[in-house]
């Protein structure tokens, strides 16, 4: 019996395996394009994600303050803080901090202390420290306090649509307000 020799009884060793250049090259450009379309999708996701944090998370610092202040039956405040040991003339996204006592109290103890933020940048509508910094008293109510709303902005000027309002009134309600324009100057 003879056998003679078809292509899918070559020997292994006979046989070339691997991609043609053409091939190669086609695969590369599909994950090029991918990427591209992928890319500007993500920095939209990290945007509006590092937003939302910072909304939920300074609003649930808000009602912490409150709490502890009836529960240790003493004022505490809470105001922006860049090195987390007192109260800073910093945007929030630098960070925050919680802290027994009245605002500029010496060498308080920290009940939180918040880390800086990335993607965002923060301003109050009214910027002067006394209207950055909310101190509730033993009682749970504020202590006497302008209204004021915190403004939270992305980096990037195209996402601006992400924005938020944390609007404070004078008794500590807090709304959030979705003006879809950066308010930041």
């Amino acid at each position: 019996m003879k056998h003679s020799l078809t292509p899918s009884s070559t020997p292994l060793s006979a046989r070339q395996g691997g991609f043609t250049l053409v091939e190669l090259m086609v695969v590369i450009t599909m994950v090029a394009i991918l990427a591209m379309l992928a890319v500007p999708s993500w920095r939209a996701i990290q945007t509006r994600t590092a937003i939302r944090t910072l909304v939920n998370d300074y609003t649930s610092s808000l009602a912490f303050a409150r709490s502890e202040a009836v529960r240790q039956n003493a004022p505490v405040t809470l105001c922006p803080s860049n090195n987390g040991t007192a109260c800073t003339d910093s945007g929030v996204e630098a960070g925050w901090i919680v802290y027994i006592g009245l605002p500029a109290a010496a060498n308080p103890p920290i009940l939180q202390d918040t880390l800086p933020r990335a993607l965002i940048r923060t301003a109050f509508a009214v910027n002067d420290v006394a209207s950055r910094a909310v101190t509730y008293m033993p009682n749970g109510q504020a202590r006497a306090m302008p209204a004021n709303t915190l403004r939270i902005c992305p980096a990037d000027a195209i996402f601006d649509s992400f924005s938020r309002n944390i609007v404070i009134n004078a008794t500590t309600r807090v709304r959030i307000d979705s003006p879809n324009a950066c308010q930041i100057p």
